[in-house]
């Protein structure tokens, strides 16, 4: 709010070790390429050995290069000085703020405690077999996709030559690329055996992702038999037929595979929803760690030096889940930085005297940044602040001022704005300065339509509009106001677009109550560049207003 507010910055001291969790090769990477620009690394993993043996993207799913860059991964994580292995290990607990956090780390024998500067989550997704969808038990002729890449990844994989392996595909889910890449990949090992034959009875095919058509042409090209189907195949005797509508032929036939494959689900790690309560981190979609918003991508999670790669933020290859890992250690580059960070002190000032010990702005707080001190008093963690200003808005004692944006300099602004036409009605915008204020500077910019009466007001995010702000702008004699935030999914703050529209709705209730038409406040979602939008919204409450003085 504050044009020439100066921030007050002073240099801390942070740790520079990291904890990364999981043990498979996303886990591995992001360990070995951290270590290896400098943090220390502490690496665990809930099993008793790491690499493969915890990984859910098995190497039937990968190309060579792949391979040979993996295949070493666990060797070098051993050997490294600066990375210690911690198997049988699980997270019990964390405490503390972002370049300060402490762990306590359940392993064989004990618990140990740890300190370090941030965190690095590498959790695996995990396959599940879809046999239930297709009501057919596994047996020695009916597998999942993960027994037969155990089975040519083993000693036994040439006694699947002279045989015939159909698979199902795509027929009780939307197939996922990565799901489709295995696929493919065993159909191709299995062309490698003498006098195997593949047949593959598919749904839709999903080979967006690159390279993906190439792997598959080759397959087809090496001899594989692919239909796709409509329906599902009726697969009979324990699955020593598969009967079928072949779609270009017109009519019934009948398969007698040696052995059936069928398809698969990607699911979160269970760990995830203990990970998500200790950490504080939201959980997103399908308890992935990662929720779908815009400012979360690639790597980053609600927390400030919490971060999310692989597996642990959805389902992807190798190949992306590695570009993952480069981005996260290019994150870590810019927090840690040499041990040293700059933070601002005033982004957030508790006012202890106010303070009742509610618990609300810890309970709200989307950013995890409101600790305790000794003497179990509240304290804002200002490099875990984002000073989105929520915590403020909720605080029913108003001991929380956001730098830049004091309720009194707010309050001031609307009680000194200058009506530009006053024979126009007086509308009051509260802007986020995130999406809506910039919105607004385009418009201008543009010379798009904008009501005569208009006083824009700048706020962190609309999470930081409370109810006072609203009814103090009718108070000061707005005949309009409206409350413009963020889309769901593209605010900052994760939930400050939900606040504000929670109290715009309360509001409502309240000038029902009172006599007064509920038109006169609005709420609006926009994005930074829909400066249209921004014009469209606000003239169209002018018009509104303009018709309720008739």
């Amino acid at each position: 709010m504050t044009e020439q507010f100066n921030p007050e910055m002073q240099e801390i001291k942070i740790h520079t070790d990291v904890l990364v969790i999981g043990g498979g090769h996303t886990g591995l990477a992001a360990a070995k390429m951290i270590a290896e620009t400098g943090y220390p690394v502490v690496l665990i993993e809930s099993g008793e050995k790491i690499g493969g043996q915890c990984e859910s993207r098995p190497s039937a799913g990968l190309g060579i290069e792949a391979k040979k860059i993996l295949a070493g991964l666990a060797e070098d994580v051993k050997q490294s000085k600066n990375i210690e292995v911690l198997t049988s290990a699980r997270l019990a607990s964390s405490k503390g703020e972002p370049g300060d956090f402490t762990v306590r780390l359940n392993v064989a024998g004990g618990e140990v405690e740890k300190r370090v500067g941030a965190i690095v989550v590498a959790t695996e997704f995990s396959p599940v077999p879809l046999n239930d969808k297709y009501s057919l038990p596994l047996s020695e002729r009916i597998i999942s996709l993960t027994q037969l890449e155990a089975k040519l990844a083993g000693s036994d994989k040439k006694q699947l030559a002279n045989k015939s392996v159909a698979f199902l595909f795509g027929f009780v889910q939307e197939n996922h690329p990565l799901i489709m890449e295995r696929v493919f990949r065993n159909v191709l090992a299995l062309e490698e055996l003498e006098g195997c034959t593949p047949y593959i009875y598919a749904g839709n095919l999903k080979v967006a992702e690159d390279g993906l058509e190439r792997i598959y042409l080759e397959s087809r090209n090496k001899g594989a038999t692919y239909f796709k189907l409509k329906e599902a195949p009726v697969v009979g005797n324990g699955g020593e037929t598969i009967s079928f509508l072949d779609p270009v032929l017109g009519k019934d036939l009948e398969l007698s595979p040696d052995l059936i494959v069928i398809e698969e689900s990607m699911v979160a790690d269970p760990i995830n929803a203990e990970l998500s309560e200790i950490l504080k981190i939201d959980l997103g979609p399908m308890a992935f760690l990662q929720t779908d918003n815009v400012h979360r991508f690639p790597v980053r999670s609600n927390r400030e030096g919490v971060l999310l790669v692989g597996g642990a933020r959805n389902i992807q290859g190798m190949a992306s889940a590695l570009m993952d890992v480069e981005n996260a250690v290019l994150e870590l580059k810019r927090f840690l930085k040499n041990g040293k960070a700059m933070v601002q002190v005033n982004k957030a000032v508790l006012d202890t005297g106010k303070c009742t010990f509610c618990l609300t702005c810890y309970r709200c707080c989307p950013h995890g940044a409101i600790l305790w001190d000794q003497s179990n008093k509240p304290v804002i963690c200002q490099m875990a602040c984002q000073g989105c200003g929520i915590c403020a808005s909720e605080c029913p004692m108003n001991a929380i001022q956001i730098g830049g944006f004091q309720d009194t300099e707010i309050q001031d602004a609307l009680k000194n704005g200058k009506a530009e036409a006053p024979d126009q009605p007086k509308i009051v915008a509260f802007c986020c300065q995130n999406s809506a204020h910039e919105a607004g500077i385009m418009a201008e910019a543009f010379n798009m339509p904008k009501p005569g009466n208009l006083q824009m007001v700048k706020v962190p995010c609309a999470g930081k509009v409370d109810l006072d702000y609203m009814m103090n702008a009718f108070v000061e004699g707005a005949d309009g106001v409206l409350v413009m935030a963020c889309h769901s999914g593209n605010c900052k703050s994760e939930r400050g677009n939900t606040y504000a529209k929670w109290r715009v709705d309360d509001l409502h209730r309240m000038m029902e109550e009172m006599g007064l038409e509920k038109e006169r406040l609005g709420f609006v979602t926009l994005a930074s560049n829909m400066g249209s939008g921004f014009s469209e919204a606000l003239t169209s409450l002018e018009r509104l207003l303009k018709d309720l003085k008739k």
